[in-house]
């Protein structure tokens, strides 16, 4: 009777043993508050969607901000005659300046036709391409050499000229021009001096 009551007792003791194993592995792979595996799963899950719509919103935020960039530009920079660069071109002039001509100084082009005059100084002086008033689409590109006037550019008629175009030292640029109406029209080196000594020509538009 003894030894029956002996082998219960063991066999009370295993269960016990167990469920205190059991109750010990549950507490090591929950979390303090009580949550389950899944519990924790099913955070991280939540986390990593929470990062990725916060990675979106920053994209958006980007672009948005691009947007405003763009908004920003100021659009007074940009030439609206640009577009006679990629235009095909109707007639094509090189007028070399020198002192004190033009060559040729003889140009024509129909009306409404797009003109390109590529105007080169070979000399280490001032010379200018001006039109004073011509009701036409002007597009003006520096290939090489400075632009810069050494008189006070302001005080002259050349600063309200619809075509004018300096070089200071050798070199050339590109005059794109399409004339919406016919007739003659001079152009001229407005350096003091230079006219007069016969730097002048005249652009026909038929």
């Amino acid at each position: 009777m003894l030894n029956n009551t002996l082998g219960k007792l063991a066999a009370l003791g295993a269960v016990a043993l167990l469920v205190v194993v059991g109750v010990a592995f549950a507490a090591c792979n929950g979390s303090d508050d009580g949550s389950t595996v899944a519990d924790t799963a099913a955070d991280e899950a939540a986390h990593v969607e929470g990062d990725e719509a916060t990675d979106a919103d920053e994209a958006a935020g980007d672009e948005g901000d691009e947007t405003t960039d763009m908004g920003d530009m100021d659009m007074s920079d940009v030439d609206p005659n640009a577009y006679l660069e990629a235009a095909p071109k109707d007639s094509l002039y090189l007028v070399e300046m020198t002192n004190f001509a033009f060559t040729p100084n003889v140009l024509e082009v129909n009306s409404g036709e797009v003109l390109e005059i590529a105007v080169q100084n070979v000399e280490p002086l001032l010379h200018d391409f001006t039109i004073d008033k011509i009701d036409a689409d002007v597009h003006i590109s520096y290939l090489e050499g400075s632009g810069q006037h050494a008189h006070a550019e302001p005080e002259t008629a050349a600063a309200a000229a619809d075509v004018h175009f300096p070089l200071s030292e050798p070199g050339i640029g590109v005059v794109h021009l399409k004339a919406n109406e016919p007739g003659e029209y001079a152009f001229y080196c407005t350096v003091p001096g230079h006219r007069e000594a016969g730097m002048e020509g005249t652009l026909i538009v038929r």
